[in-house]
């Protein structure tokens, strides 16, 4: 019977075969223990070195020697070498090895003094794609990023706790000087319960954050083609990574209605689904670090669907999204964003209009009133 927890995994290549939840979660531990003793050690050295709390006697500090700089050195150094770590360590959640191959592959390739492609001049009102296509695939052409990647929350929840962390060691250090030196500072100790609270609750609410985006896995979304044609078929790679027993996963095409308006003195925004087909449906899969969950399917975009629209009041936005429920977890939904250009219908009509003479669109009343006589003008 294999065990549940190794103290040494195997390696394969660069990788090992160990969690990458607990790796991920005991890296953050790691440097942000770092980060606190740094903080706290540091505080501590300059307010004993400094901080002078008898204002009616006179009390000469001595100059600083080398051994005391040596210490802030190396403090500071524990500081910038678990704060860095951590947003490191934050910043590398859902990025695989194999993903990061694949980007380095591709970018042997590009030319860095060829121009961008331009974006689509006879579609002004289609948004662009040129952000979606610049990501390559591992199995497919282009891979699609998320509509809402978990790194700025993650990066902004860790900004938040490295503040409150670092603000409530310094605010400790003092409060414990001041009842060392039997002056107690009650109110600033008084202050450090709730706000060491919120320090605890936001680095409870990154490892939460870390332990979902690392122990649920990243989704992958690689399309064969961009930008969409109404009323062709491309190829659609679903890939799920993580360690996980998922119930049902599936994969979503939908379109989305989105309109701002004023109503009174109020602006509102209303957002509706116009459009939903499940591409794909799996139940009852067990997903291992080791070999992530992997599903190819066809999706075609109606023939006389409306094309991807983006104006001050209204837009219309196509996207795939992926929805599954976990055992053990929250359901997740998360979104990829496409973009759909007009089809030949609506090309088609565009040119007609375009070769119309002018006369067609002119009134026939207007056209037949006969222009006045200069004679009678002149009579």
């Amino acid at each position: 019977m294999a065990r549940r927890f190794r103290l040494f995994e195997k390696k394969r290549g660069d990788r090992r075969t160990g969690s990458n939840l607990v790796g991920s979660v005991s890296e953050a531990l790691f440097f942000s223990g770092i980060f606190l003793l740094g903080v706290l050690s540091l505080s501590a050295l300059l307010a004993t070195k400094f901080i002078d709390e008898s204002p009616f006697v006179t009390v000469r500090i001595p100059t600083p020697g080398f051994g005391f700089w040596l210490m802030i050195l190396v403090l500071t150094s524990f500081v910038i070498l678990g704060a860095s770590g951590l947003i490191w360590t934050v910043l590398r959640i859902g990025v695989s090895a194999e993903r990061r191959s694949a980007m380095a592959r591709s970018a042997e390739g590009i030319n860095p003094l060829e121009d961008v492609a331009p974006r689509h001049r006879d579609f002004p009102t289609v948004p662009p794609h040129d952000g979606l296509t610049n990501s390559p695939g591992i199995e497919l052409a282009y891979r699609l990023p998320p509509s809402q990647s978990p790194g700025w929350r993650l990066l902004a929840t860790t900004l938040f706790a490295l503040a409150a962390t670092g603000v409530g060691s310094i605010l400790t250090v003092l409060a414990v000087k001041s009842f060392v030196d039997h002056k107690p500072e009650w109110l600033l100790s008084l202050f450090l319960l709730p706000f060491w609270g919120v320090a605890g609750g936001s680095l409870y609410f990154l490892i939460r954050l870390i332990r979902i985006h690392t122990g649920m896995g990243p989704t992958t979304i690689e399309i064969s083609d961009h930008p969409l044609i109404p009323g062709r078929e491309y190829q659609v790679s679903l890939s799920q990574h993580g360690h996980i027993d998922v119930r049902k996963l599936q994969l979503v095409l939908r379109c989305e209605e989105d309109v701002t308006y004023r109503q009174g003195t109020d602006l509102r925004s209303e957002s509706r689904v116009v459009h939903e087909h499940t591409l794909l449906v799996a139940e009852n899969i067990k997903i291992v670090p080791s070999e992530a969950y992997q599903q190819t399917c066809l999706l075609a975009i109606p023939s006389d669907a409306m094309h991807s629209f983006e104006s001050p009041h209204a837009a219309v936005h196509w996207r795939l999204v992926v929805k599954g429920l976990v055992e053990g977890w929250p359901p997740f939904q998360r979104g990829f964003a496409i973009v759909v250009h007009p089809g030949e219908a609506t090309q088609r009509a565009e040119q007609q209009l375009q070769q119309e003479p002018l006369s067609l669109m002119v009134p026939a009343s207007v056209s037949a009133a006969p222009l006045p006589s200069t004679a009678g003008a002149r009579a």
